[in-house]
């Protein structure tokens, strides 16, 4: 079995994680941690410095986020995968988990008034991949599933 986790920072992201801790635990499934790198596009300043320069500090944040939600998942950290995907660079995550074939994905979910816990990717996930794909709260509850 393969799982893959989408982290972003917050409670949603972080909770995500551990629910992926937790069916890895307990199905001996290969993990994987993915964060998405955002990135400006042009070539001119952005807030004092160049678009190059914000893009490097936000994929060296990025990488050390990721790093850190690895480390709270404890003994599973060191058999666990880690990709970071750059916007722009890299396929976008609906093409490359599907070339990956993961059996469960879990999103975090991204809070919206009156309209529940959502994520962005989830349609185009539950589109172009076989995974069952959840989206998880900030209490760890799937407020969304599709296998």
């Amino acid at each position: 079995m393969r799982v893959m986790v989408l982290y972003e920072p917050g409670r949603s992201g972080e909770m995500a994680v551990r629910r992926a801790g937790d069916i890895a635990k307990g199905t001996g499934a290969a993990l994987t941690l993915v964060c998405v790198v955002p990135q400006a596009e042009g070539g001119g300043p952005r807030c004092g410095g160049s678009a190059h320069d914000y893009n490097l500090a936000v994929l060296e944040q990025s990488a050390q986020d990721v790093h850190n939600a690895r480390r709270r998942l404890g003994e599973l950290a060191d058999e666990t995968r880690v990709e970071l995907l750059v916007e722009g660079s890299d396929p976008p995550l609906a093409d490359w988990s599907a070339a990956r074939h993961f059996d469960t994905i879990l999103l975090p979910a991204r809070r919206r008034p009156l309209r529940g816990g959502k994520h962005p990717d989830a349609a185009r996930l539950m589109r172009y991949t076989d995974a069952e794909v959840r989206i998880i709260d900030a209490r760890g509850d799937a407020v969304a599933a599709r296998s």
